[in-house]
């Protein structure tokens, strides 16, 4: 909708000091950074003693530094010495622990399978974007030297060097192929993989056909004892190593470039692989581990522990990770861009493993290679022409443009990201497609005007405006996915929810007005087909977002959804400062401050969205209730004839497709389910909650007024009504605040699709 008063109407019928921070300039001697101080062997010193005797002679607040040392440093500096936070300092018990390791130990076969199975942990935690150092590298086998070691042969330690080195070195291969994955894009699952300045080695001697062979060979050694205690497991872990590197080899980008079919290979590798841990989690090894490995990496900064993945939940990470690479299988065989589309949105949705994320985007873009066999600029013009028929002049005047490739693949680069930093980068973007846009419109201008010099070529009437359709279209899709992205990040607070979900109603209900008008230069059958899908999709929402709007607007109204300061044991004063107009109105400003910067959709003010807030006020709280069950009774209609639509188009398309609408279904579903039993509940009839919006608020401001009153012990001279109504105004909270405390418990979680959310009550 185009502004504030339409939106309205389109519910019209809801009735250190400053020196400590001066940087030494470039190339002076006091830039130079020190050598740390370490021993001959490589481990960090204990100066303790010395720096304790230096502080005792410091007055309080004084500080001794480097030249080098900046106040920024200080603010990023880690707690050294502490246990909790520096790997590098041992206690009694870790040097204890450390003095253990002996690589010339005898093991059992009990003992390999523990040291195993403790590795498997590791691996998982770092897939995970952990550190090196707080994973792999605290197994002393992983960075053993193993030159000389008769690795693969029956020495006098045969365990060691038949079974636990190859499954040690196969584990580095893989994750060798992993690491390639982790450097080229970026993608991690936190933040970044703090490596520091440590080159991870990953047994760089060994290829994969070596510990291919190195795994055979400890397979064939475990059959001969297979009747020994840790022998069995010991078997499925190497069975269940082999079928995993291979199918990394197999599902790399550049092979399956060159061999289609190299990803189904791939597929049928995982599908053999069998893991399960163990009961019996073999014997514990003292000194094979040393979680203050950091103290050995002198030129790494001290990082905190780690906590590993727990032996059950670490299996099903990697189950997870076997079952999210049929993605990238799917990905090989897409068959158009919507199909490419969809595809991302439902990887942003799973939001797989790192690894996984960035080998999906290798696959999308390598080399100058893209899916469907062809150059980034024929993917952007199939995109464009799959939705549009835009004339080759419109296409051309475009692409004059060279950063539009670059923006497109951004676009999926971005839904392959870890959702906080998706949603980071899509509001970056979205300045990006405005003005993209902008540059379209004035081509598809001139192109119409060039084909059709009679007419008007700035009047949307006449002219489909072609491939500035496409570029909102791709726009509108980008910023829904950053406004509803905050509910799975838990970004927003429950009481936020009415105005997070009544601004997604005009960005979905203008989306679905654009989608209308694109039909206009979209002549064909299949270009409407595909129309007509996504318009199924976009019009759920809408509905969904309509109806999440009223319920979370009645319970803020009924104080079940509060905002952080707003509780009985706050001062009323400063609840009454936050929950002031001009408060509000700098929150309202903070929250949508990157789309107020676009040229469209219409920005919705803050005086626009409190008009709206006044009209939904004017209705009783519980009347708003059924309002938003139509809206979710609209909505599964919406996705459940969308059946109509799955005998048209491409069957993968389609199945994707489909996907994305069983997954919205189930969360209205689930919503429908909740706000029936809350009818049935009763509680909703109670005398105290037949009030309007208009009402509750005149209750808030009247009892948060008096109450401040109170506390400032100035009471000011009272009339009789005034008293009456001060009275009215407390009973209605302390009634609504039971209701809402033993009866009326709503709470917000997600659902089958984590961007939205699904109401919880009580029996529901």
């Amino acid at each position: 909708m185009a502004d504030s008063e339409q939106l309205s109407s389109g519910l019209s019928g809801l009735s250190l000091d400053a020196n400590a921070a001066e940087v030494p300039e470039a190339g002076s001697a006091e830039g130079q950074l020190p050598e740390p101080i370490v021993t001959s062997d490589g481990e960090w010193i204990d100066i303790t003693t010395l720096v304790d005797r230096a502080a005792s002679e410091l007055a309080s607040g004084a500080l001794i530094k480097q030249t080098h040392f900046t106040l920024f440093d200080a603010m990023m500096s880690v707690e050294v010495m502490d246990p909790r936070l520096d790997m590098g300092i041992l206690t009694a018990d870790d040097a204890l622990e450390v003095s253990q390791w002996d690589i010339d130990r005898q093991l059992t076969l009990r003992e390999a399978l523990w040291v195993t199975l403790q590795l498997l942990r590791c691996e998982m935690t770092w897939h995970g974007s952990a550190s090196l150092l707080q994973t792999l590298y605290t197994c002393n086998y992983f960075t053993a030297n193993v030159d000389g070691l008769p690795i693969g042969q029956d020495s006098s330690n045969a365990v060691r060097d038949m079974v636990l080195f190859p499954i040690v070195i196969a584990t580095g291969v893989g994750c060798r192929y992993v690491w390639s994955e982790f450097s080229r894009y970026n993608l991690f699952g936190e933040e970044d993989v703090q490596m520091g300045t440590i080159e991870p080695q990953f047994f760089a001697d060994f290829s994969q056909h070596d510990a291919d062979i190195l795994l055979y060979e400890a397979r064939m050694y475990l059959e001969f004892r297979m009747n020994e205690p840790g022998a069995r497991e010991l078997i499925e872990i190497v069975d269940s190593r082999r079928h995993w590197l291979r199918a990394l080899g197999l599902l790399s980008a550049e092979r399956m470039i060159e061999d289609a079919s190299a990803a189904a290979d791939g597929l049928a590798e995982l599908r053999q692989m069998h893991v399960a841990w163990p009961d019996d989690e073999g014997t514990p090894v003292r000194g094979v581990f040393d979680p203050k490995c950091m103290r050995r990496y002198a030129a790494a900064a001290p990082i905190k522990p780690r906590e590993l993945i727990e032996g059950p939940a670490c299996v099903q990470e990697l189950e997870r990770m076997a079952k999210d690479l049929e993605l990238v299988e799917s990905l090989v065989r897409v068959e158009s861009v919507e199909h490419l589309v969809y595809m991302f949105q439902k990887i942003h949705i799973r939001a797989p493993s790192p690894f996984v994320r960035s080998l999906l985007m290798t696959t999308l873009a390598n080399n100058e290679h893209v899916v469907l066999a062809e150059s980034p600029e024929a993917l952007v013009r199939r995109a464009v022409l799959e939705m549009v028929a835009a004339p080759p002049r419109a296409l051309a005047r475009w692409f004059a443009n060279g950063d539009i490739i670059r923006v497109f693949l951004d676009w999926f680069r971005t839904l392959a990201q870890n959702p906080p930093r998706a949603r980071r980068v899509a509001y970056k973007c979205l300045g990006t497609w405005d003005a993209l846009q902008g540059e379209a419109e004035q081509a598809d201008i001139d192109a119409f005007g060039a084909e059709h010099p009679g007419r008007d070529a700035a009047d949307p009437a006449q002219n489909p405006f072609w491939v500035s359709s496409w570029v909102y279209h791709m726009k509108l899709m980008l910023l829904e996915g950053a406004l509803l992205g905050g509910v799975r990040l838990h970004v927003y607070a429950a009481y936020e929810l009415p105005i997070i979900f009544g601004y997604a109603t005009q960005v979905f209900e203008a989306h679905a007005a654009h989608l209308d008008r694109m039909h206009m230069g979209a002549p064909g059958a299949a270009r409407t087909q595909r129309l007509q899908r996504v318009g199924v999709l976009v019009r759920a929402q809408r509905e969904m977002a309509v109806a999440t709007w009223l319920i979370s607007h009645m319970f803020e109204r009924l104080l079940v959804f509060r905002a952080p300061w707003h509780s009985k044991h706050s001062d009323a004063a400063t609840v009454l400062r936050l929950e002031s107009t001009s408060a509000q109105r700098a929150r309202y400003a903070l929250r949508f401050r990157h789309v107020s910067m676009l040229g469209s959709p219409t920005h919705l003010s803050f005086d626009g969205w409190c008009a709206s807030a006044e009209h939904l006020d004017e209705c009783l709280l519980p009347e708003l209730l059924g309002h938003a069950q139509n809206a979710l009774s609209a909505a599964r209609t919406i996705l459940g004839d969308a059946k109509d639509h799955r005998d048209s188009g491409n069957a993968s398309v389609v199945d994707a497709w489909a996907d994305a609408c069983r997954l919205l279904y189930a969360v209205v579903v689930a919503n429908l389910v909740a706000m029936a039993r809350l009818q049935q509940s009763g509680v909703l009839r109670a005398k105290e909650l037949m009030v309007s919006g208009a009402a509750a608020l005149e209750y808030r401001q009247c009892f948060l007024q008096a109450d401040a009153d109170d506390a400032a012990n100035d009471r000011p001279v009272r009339s009789k009504k005034q008293r009456k109504d001060i009275e009215r105004a407390r009973k209605w909270r302390d009634a609504v605040e039971a209701l809402a405390r033993d009866k009326l418990n709503v709470t917000c979680v997600q659902g089958a699709h984590p961007d939205w959310p699904v109401f919880s009550v009580p029996g529901a």
